[in-house]
C-alpha cells in the first residue's frame, strides 16, 4: 500500500481521535460513542501501520481490531435509545474478541501478507460483518417511531453515520482482498465521523459544543492542506525517477499538525486540571463560557417573559371585561326566569374561561419573590386542604400520607411555594377519582443539596409520549372537556416558581404506588443575589 493510502488514514486517525475524546471527557451518557470513535481510531491506526514496510506485520495482526466497530456501534445506538438491557451488546463484544483474537494469532485464515489476498475464512468473516451492520442499523429504525419528535434528528444522524461506516469499512476490506489499495472506502468513514459530530453534540453541554467544532475546523483546513500537498507531489512525481523529499516532508508536516488537532479536548482538560490545583478558587475556560452561556440564557428568558407579561395584561384587559358584561348578563337571565340547564352551562363556561385568564397571567406575570422562613410540613398540610376545598365534589376520599420531620424550615415565599404544592396535589388528587383504592403519599427529605419533597399517587401515571413536554406551557394530560378541564399551564407555574428559588423540579414513576412522582429540591438558604433582587 502506497503513500497515497497512508494519507488518506491519518484525517481518519485524527477526526476519530478528537471525537473519541470529546465524548469521553465532555460527553453525558456517550459511553458507547467514545468506545466506537476509539474502535474506529484503532483500526485506522492498524491500517496506517500496514502501510509501513517495518510495522506492516504489526498492523496485519490487528487490524480485526476492526470488529469492534461494530459491536461498539450497537453500544452506542442503545445509549441513545436508552435500553435497559445490554446483553445483545455483550455477546457482540464477546464476538468481536473471537475476531480480533484469530487476527492476532492466525491472520492467514482470514487474509494473505499484508491483507492483499483473502484467506479460507474471509467470506464468512465479510457476511458475520454484514449481519453485525444490519442489527443495530434495525433497532434505530425501530426506535424512530418511538422515540419523540426532538430525539429523532439524532438518531437519524446515527443511523446515516452507520450505513457510511459500513459501507466504507467492508469497501475497504473488498478492495484491500483483492489487490486495490484505493483509499475510497476511507472516504466514506471520514464522512461517517463528520455527521456523528451532530450525534456527539447533542450529549454534550451547549458551552462544550463550541471547543468541539472549533477543533473540527482546524482539522478540515489541514486536511485540506495536507491533500492539496500530496496530490500536487504526486502530479510532480509522474514520469520522474527522484522522490520528492522536501515535499514530503512538508506533506507530513501538516498530517502532523491535524492529528495534534485530535488531542485539543484532552489538552484543555489537562490545562483546567492544573489550574484547578495550582490556581484554587479561580474559574477555568469551561466554567467562564458555561457562566456566559448561563447568562445569556437568563437574559433572554427576561426578555421573552417582559414580552410574554405585556402580551397577558392585553389578553386579561380584551377577555375579562367581555366576561364580566357576560356575567352581569347571565345575572339578569336567570333573575328573568332563564332555562336553568342553559345558565348552568353558561356559568361554568365563563368561570372556566375566567379560570384560565388568571392561570395565564400568573405564568406570565410571575409575582416577585417575599422570602421568610417557611415551614415545609405545615405548608404542606395548608396546602392539601386548599386543593381539596378548590376540588369540591371533585376531590376523592383520600388520605394524604405526610411523611418527614416536623422542624424542617427554609427561606422561601411562602404563598408562591404553597401555590406549587396546590397544583401538584390537584393533579395527583384529580388522577386518584377513578381509581378502586387510591393512595396519595407526600414525603419530605433533608439531602445535601437542599430539601426535597416528594409527591406520590397510585393513579395511572404520566404517559410516556407527555413525560418530555410536561413541564411546558399548554400541555396536558386532562381533556379540554369535564368537570375540571386542563389548560396546561399549572405545572409550567410550578416550574417557574421552583426555578426562581433556585430549585428544580422533575416528573417521573412512582416506583411504590405505580403512578405519578413528582420530586421538588429546594435550596435551604437562598443565593445574595436572589435575596437582594427580591429585597
Amino acid at each position: 500500500m502506497g503513500p497515497l493510502f497512508a494519507y488518506s488514514l491519518v484525517p481518519v486517525l485524527s477526526v476519530a481521535l478528537l471525537l473519541c475524546f470529546t465524548a469521553a471527557l465532555r460527553g453525558r451518557n456517550a459511553r458507547g460513542l467514545a468506545l466506537y470513535c476509539l474502535a474506529t481510531a484503532m483500526w485506522s491506526g492498524a491500517l496506517l501501520l500496514l502501510c509501513i514496510p517495518s510495522t506492516a506485520w504489526v498492523g496485519q495482526r490487528f487490524v480485526t481490531v476492526g470488529a469492534f466497530i461494530s459491536a461498539t456501534y450497537l453500544h452506542a445506538a442503545y445509549d441513545v435509545t436508552r435500553q435497559r438491557s445490554y446483553r445483545l451488546v455483550g455477546l457482540a463484544y464477546a464476538v468481536a474478541v473471537v475476531v480480533t483474537g484469530i487476527g492476532v494469532f492466525i491472520p492467514n485464515i482470514l487474509y494473505g501478507p499484508v491483507a492483499l489476498r483473502r484467506g479460507p475464512l474471509f467470506w464468512p468473516s465479510m457476511v458475520l460483518a454484514v449481519a453485525a451492520a444490519v442489527v443495530p442499523l434495525v433497532h434505530l429504525a425501530r426506535s424512530y417511531r418511538r422515540e419523540a419528535p426532538e430525539r429523532r434528528p439524532v438518531l437519524r444522524s446515527l443511523g446515516i453515520a452507520g450505513a457510511l461506516a459500513y459501507s466504507g469499512s467492508i469497501g475497504n476490506a473488498l478492495l484491500l482482498s483483492s489487490g486495490y489499495a484505493v483509499p475510497l472506502g476511507m472516504y466514506l468513514v471520514l464522512a461517517a465521523l463528520l455527521v456523528l459530530v451532530h450525534v456527539i453534540n447533542a450529549h454534550q453541554a451547549p458551552g462544550d459544543r463550541r471547543l468541539l467544532e472549533r477543533s473540527l475546523v482546524y482539522s478540515a483546513m489541514a486536511a485540506v492542506l495536507s491533500a492539496g500537498f500530496l496530490f500536487g507531489v504526486l502530479t510532480l512525481m509522474a514520469g520522474s525517477g527522484q522522490p520528492f523529499l522536501a515535499e514530503y516532508r512538508a506533506g507530513a508536516f501538516f498530517l502532523l499538525a491535524l492529528a495534534a488537532l485530535a488531542f485539543e479536548p484532552v489538552r484543555q482538560g489537562l490545562q483546567e486540571w492544573l489550574g484547578r490545583r495550582l490556581l484554587k478558587g479561580r474559574a477555568t475556560g469551561s466554567e467562564l463560557a458555561a457562566a456566559l452561556a448561563a447568562q445569556e440564557a437568563r437574559a433572554d428568558q427576561a426578555a421573552r417573559l417582559a414580552e410574554l407579561g405585556q402580551f397577558t395584561s392585553a389578553v386579561a384587559h380584551e377577555v375579562r371585561n367581555p366576561l364580566g358584561v357576560l356575567s352581569a348578563h347571565l345575572k339578569l337571565l336567570e333573575r328573568r326566569g332563564g332555562d336553568p340547564e342553559s345558565v348552568a352551562a353558561m356559568r361554568e363556561q365563563i368561570e372556566r374561561a375566567s379560570h384560565f385568564v388568571d392561570e395565564l397571567l400568573r405564568y406570565g406575570r410571575p409575582r416577585p419573590l417575599d422570602l421568610r422562613r417557611v415551614d415545609v410540613p405545615a405548608t404542606l398540610a395548608l396546602a392539601g386542604s386548599t386543593a381539596r376545598q378548590g376540588l369540591g365534589a371533585l376531590a376523592p376520599e383520600v388520605e394524604i400520607e405526610l411523611s418527614g420531620g416536623e422542624s424542617l424550615e427554609l427561606e422561601a415565599d411562602q404563598a408562591q411555594l404553597s401555590q406549587v404544592f396546590v397544583i401538584l396535589l390537584e393533579n395527583a388528587l384529580l388522577a386518584l377519582r377513578d381509581v378502586s383504592a387510591p393512595r396519595l403519599r407526600v414525603r419530605c427529605e433533608r439531602g445535601e443539596r437542599g430539601l426535597r419533597v416528594v409527591v406520590e399517587d397510585s393513579g395511572p401515571g404520566i404517559p410516556s409520549e407527555l413525560l418530555p413536554r410536561l413541564f411546558q406551557p399548554f400541555v396536558t394530560g386532562r381533556k379540554r372537556e369535564g368537570p375540571r378541564p386542563g389548560t396546561g399551564l399549572g405545572l409550567a407555574i410550578a416550574r417557574g416558581i421552583v426555578e426562581r428559588h433556585g430549585g428544580n423540579i422533575r416528573a417521573g414513576r412512582s416506583e411504590v404506588l405505580g403512578g405519578a412522582s413528582f420530586e421538588v429540591e429546594l435550596p435551604y438558604t437562598q443565593p445574595v443575589s436572589i435575596a437582594a433582587a427580591t429585597s
